[in-house]
């Protein structure tokens, strides 16, 4: 019975709709909460909310530099380097923005009890805000993988049109994945420490960091069956491709984001009631 609910098309259409005009009719508070949480990272520190961009310039320079100058791997033939650059990075970007999501998730109800408590506070703007927030780091990541694959030679502007649609398949999945994981972590304090070391251990289950050529055939099964390997091929299509070379990926992304971000909306406000009583 539960499954049937979960896997219900109408059941599913009908949890996006509700989660999505209640993102809408908070959009304010929303605004507010992604903005604070940003701050709240980097408060007391003298460059404060700059480091939101800072912070991932320096981690693609650190990253350019290592891909570019030490590793030294080549696409191919043609490539002078910065192929491989844009290759890795283009996965890489995205990689880290769903760890950011996924090791702040846990804990974004459980810090903030006093606003859970809070009967007039809808606690559904927590792990929203989180998702969100990772959005400037993805940029700027984005920026500088564009750029990468400009100089290597490898950037499409008829493929670019495809990345806007990149970002909300990612937004879309990581509000759920948030939903899902800020749940679970009122009533479960160490899933944060576990999830951190599985995201550590997932860097190298996906295609982030392998070049085609150099993908040990063992781990193409665990490419296909994980949803974030799919999320990733999006953004390489998006950045490095001249087409579409993925095109199952955009449709099990994109389902897959639907599924998620509904199941997650469905399953933290089944729990939610519950907030007040474990926090």
């Amino acid at each position: 019975m539960i499954a049937t609910r979960i896997f219900s098309p109408v059941g599913t259409a009908l949890a996006v709709r509700d989660g999505l005009l209640a993102i809408h009719r908070n959009g304010g508070l929303v605004l507010h909460m992604t903005v604070r949480e940003l701050h709240d990272r980097y408060a007391g520190q003298m460059l404060g909310i700059a480091w939101t961009v800072g912070t991932p310039l320096l981690a693609m320079a650190t990253y350019v530099f290592a891909f570019t100058f030490i590793f030294r791997q080549r696409l191919g033939a043609d490539d002078a380097g910065n192929g491989y650059t844009a290759y890795v990075l283009a996965g890489l970007v995205p990689w880290l923005a769903i760890t950011d999501v996924l090791s702040r998730a846990p804990s974004a109800v459980s810090t903030n009890a006093s606003l859970v408590k809070q009967i007039v506070f809808p606690s559904e703007v927590l792990p929203l805000r989180v998702a969100l927030a990772s959005i400037p780091q993805l940029m700027v990541g984005l920026a500088v993988v564009l750029l990468i694959s400009a100089i290597a030679g490898r950037l499409h502007f008829h493929a670019i049109v495809l990345l806007p649609a990149a970002v909300v398949i990612y937004v879309l999945t990581m509000a759920g994945v948030a939903y899902v994981f800020a749940a679970i972590g009122v009533f479960i304090k160490d899933v944060r420490e576990i999830v951190t070391f599985a995201t550590s251990i997932g860097l190298f289950l996906h295609p982030v960091l392998y070049s085609p050529a150099s993908t040990p055939k063992w781990l193409l099964p665990i490419f296909y069956i994980s949803p974030a390997s799919h999320l990733v091929w999006c953004f390489r299509d998006a950045l490095i491709e001249e087409h579409i070379i993925h095109p199952w990926s955009w449709l099990v992304a994109s389902v897959f984001a639907i599924f998620v971000f509904a199941t997650g909306w469905r399953f933290y406000r089944m729990l939610q009631p519950s907030f007040g009583n474990a926090l």
